[in-house]
């Protein structure tokens, strides 16, 4: 269960946090105890006895979505290890900001409050891994997000160390069909991800497209149409299911694209775009090629928003879980 607050709005009683003043907070709440407990008996000091504040989770990360940030973390476990309840995690919270380039050199940067997981909830035993899905990202923002782990006396522990950062970014709801330029739709041949993007269909008139799909020798190929458009194949993404793993190309390469702007389409391969889109600045895309059949390609594809940012990560459906890493983090 995600309990989510709208990136608009704030909320008492959980105040804007910066990583130092969280450290403090702890420490402060913590002193705070022990001092009203210094009367105690020592027959009687099992009640004397304090939780101390949760150790900091570990391997924070996140994964791009279509309007969407899943924010993923590793399970904190403390003796006895037995996966029952124990007062010392007894939730996360998560935390975010927009963030701008240069602001992880700020120690003093503020994080908002933006929701929280229970010990027992959005976890998965192979991995090891918590996550919350920030269902208010919009696309073309960055974020910056962060997590504190809370016992059971309510004391959190500091901020996640990881500079986490995100941009999410639209991409196919639905596989797209391409047919052969050559063929009986060569309307239907050409693709501009910056039209798509914004919800229209490829094809017709009045657009320049970005690529176009033809057929030689019952080969598919792809070729750039216009200048300022350069592409590479990254290879081939293909999990032990034989599926695509789209999320395998997380990231636009500065260098490496094709001198011809002329590839071989290959099922199971992705290819990453570099598009100078005049005013708007340098774009990134990325398409994947699911299918190959007789004069048609189907692929998915990512285009993101943010000029010059050249993030492309997306998640497959149904494959949260991507980062390697022990299943749990023991205390």
């Amino acid at each position: 269960m995600n309990f989510v607050k709208d990136h608009t709005l704030f909320l008492f009683p959980f105040p804007v946090l910066s990583r130092r003043s969280v450290t403090i907070l702890a420490a402060l709440l913590l002193l705070g105890a022990m001092a009203a407990l210094t009367g105690c008996e020592s027959d009687d000091c099992v009640n004397c006895v304090n939780l101390p504040p949760p150790v900091v989770p570990t391997g924070v990360h996140s994964i791009s979505g279509d309007g969407s940030v899943l924010v993923q973390w590793y399970d904190i476990s403390y003796h006895p290890y037995d996966g029952q309840y124990n007062a010392n995690v007894e939730r996360y919270f998560i935390y975010w900001r927009f963030y701008q380039d240069g602001d992880e050199n700020d120690p003093g940067r503020t994080f908002e409050y933006l929701g929280e997981v229970a010990w027992n909830e959005n976890f998965d035993p192979n991995s090891g891994l918590h996550w919350f899905e920030d269902t208010g990202a919009v696309n073309g923002e960055r974020y910056e997000y962060a997590v504190a782990a809370v016992n059971a006396d309510g004391l959190e522990s500091a901020l996640s160390y990881e500079l986490v950062t995100d941009a999410p970014l639209p991409h196919s709801a639905a596989p797209v069909v391409l047919y052969d330029r050559d063929g009986g739709f060569p309307e239907r041949s050409m693709f501009d991800f910056s039209l798509l993007e914004d919800g229209n269909n490829q094809g017709g008139t009045g657009f320049q497209a970005d690529i176009q799909v033809f057929f030689q020798n019952g080969v598919p190929y792809v070729e750039t149409v216009r200048s300022g458009v350069s592409i590479q194949d990254f290879g081939a993404f293909i999990s032990g299911q034989g599926e695509l793993v789209f999320e395998g190309v997380s990231w636009a390469p500065a260098e490496g694209y094709s001198s011809t702007g002329v590839l071989e389409l290959i099922t199971g391969h992705i290819y990453v775009l570099e598009l100078n889109e005049g005013s708007d600045g340098l774009h990134y895309a990325k398409f994947g090629v699911l299918s190959v059949g007789s004069e048609v390609v189907e692929i998915i594809w990512a285009y993101q928003t943010i000029s010059g940012l050249p993030e492309l990560s997306v998640p497959s459906d149904g494959d949260r879980f991507t980062q390697p890493g022990p299943s749990i983090v023991s205390y």
